[in-house]
């Protein structure tokens, strides 16, 4: 999965011209950040998320094999790395899929380069999800959660129907059921459904 920064604008002078970064936040604008994956494209509210985070919470040391973790599905203007600001930590939200660098993917690439852990925020699941501003269905959890149900489906052509158990609340499990086809939901049996039922032929 690629993520992509396209946009993360913030009114200040263009110190740099030259640089695609700077004279982009030059412009000013709102800052957000735009992630592309293979299901559609996510819109996150990064003044938001800072204001989240400005809640006298700690930075984490983010070790440098998660750090590069991190940055493999990341996209960033190697002319910026030498403008960016060091003294402020990063914001890693979290999603179904996993984390993912929500602030500061320029500063982050930078401490990788230097071999030094990256100060950042943590945001929990439910504080990432408050700063969505717009998200394409195949990219919330929901839409995930339906699309792994059928490649598990495939996976195991020869099973009658296969147990699973979501651990998720009823609501959710009304939405992927709606999703489903009326043969996939005949093969699938939700443990919360039906608990001590066994699978497969």
């Amino acid at each position: 999965m690629a993520w992509k920064n396209v946009r993360n604008t913030i009114k200040m002078k263009a110190a740099h011209p030259d640089c695609k970064v700077c004279a982009e936040r030059a412009r000013g604008g709102a800052e957000i950040y735009e992630l592309s994956g293979p299901g559609g494209i996510s819109i996150y509210d990064v003044e938001k998320a800072k204001q989240i985070v400005a809640d006298g919470r700690r930075a984490e040391r983010i070790p440098l094999e998660s750090l590069s973790l991190l940055l493999v599905v990341s996209e960033y203007e190697e002319a910026h790395l030498a403008h960016v600001d060091l003294g402020k930590p990063g914001i890693i939200g979290q999603r179904f899929s996993g984390p993912f660098l929500l602030d500061g993917v320029h500063r982050a690439a930078h401490y990788l380069l230097e071999k030094r852990a990256f100060p950042a925020f943590m945001l929990t699941p439910q504080e990432t999800l408050s700063c969505l501003m717009s998200q394409d269905l195949w990219e919330s959890n929901i839409g995930m959660v339906v699309r792994e149900l059928r490649q598990l489906l495939q996976d195991h052509p020869e099973a009658a129907y296969l147990e699973v158990n979501l651990g998720s609340d009823p609501d959710a499990l009304k939405q992927v059921k709606k999703l489903l086809t009326p043969q996939e939901n005949a093969r699938i049996v939700f443990l919360s459904d039906q608990l001590g039922r066994k699978a497969y032929k």
